[in-house]
């Protein structure tokens, strides 16, 4: 996998000369996780969007500028190409404030100064989303709950936990502030811990 900067930008390199092995790597390493949040969109027209995103991406690899990974300039093409394809109303992923301010628990006291939960989901924190989903029962179950998610709330899920985007470049994709997409995490592992708490007590799920 690609990481530090000076690599990424010879990767980059090899990607503009079109070397084979090198769109073979980046394909291989994405291609999974872009369907996942394709499919958060549209559904099952997931792989088609996705095979219409690379195809967007090839030919716009010359104005990559590195201003971002390209694994957050790759997610961004996904939902766009999702969005454009199905005309959906992307005002639909930003959670207004208002909303926020609404909820029982004050903002003040959710988050600190510098954005961060005061008092963090310490259980999430323990089992990893890959040591959840590597549960097959589990897994089925949770891919189901997180399905029934708010669009909203499954692609913040999708970005943080599964493709591990910094919460700077989920709110850049999603065109919203860090703070929404905190709360849209939030909101999306409570109740998929709700879930695993109902299967781990042998509750029906």
């Amino acid at each position: 996998m690609v990481k530090p900067m000076q690599d990424e930008q010879a990767f980059v390199a090899k990607l503009l000369q079109r070397e084979t092995l090198a769109c073979h790597q980046l394909v291989r390493e994405h291609h999974g996780r872009l369907v996942s949040v394709a499919r958060a969109i549209v559904g099952e027209s997931a792989e088609d969007i996705v095979q219409e995103a690379w195809l967007l991406a090839f030919r716009a690899l010359p104005t990559f500028e590195g201003r971002s990974s390209l694994k957050t300039w790759l997610t961004r093409i996904v939902i766009n190409a999702a969005y454009s394809r199905h005309r959906y109303d992307k005002t639909r992923l930003t959670v207004s404030l208002d909303e926020i301010m609404a909820e029982a628990m004050p903002m003040s006291e959710r988050f600190d100064d510098g954005g961060h939960w005061h008092e963090p989901l310490a259980r999430w924190q323990a089992d990893t989303p890959e040591e959840l989903l590597g549960r097959a029962e589990l897994a089925s179950i949770l891919q189901k709950a997180m399905q029934s998610l708010p669009e909203a709330q499954r692609l913040a899920w999708l970005l943080r936990d599964q493709s591990g985007l910094e919460f700077k470049e989920i709110a850049e994709t999603l065109a919203t502030s860090e703070v929404n997409v905190r709360v849209l995490l939030h909101r999306a592992r409570l109740k998929l811990l709700a879930v695993i708490n109902q299967y781990e007590e042998g509750q029906p799920c």
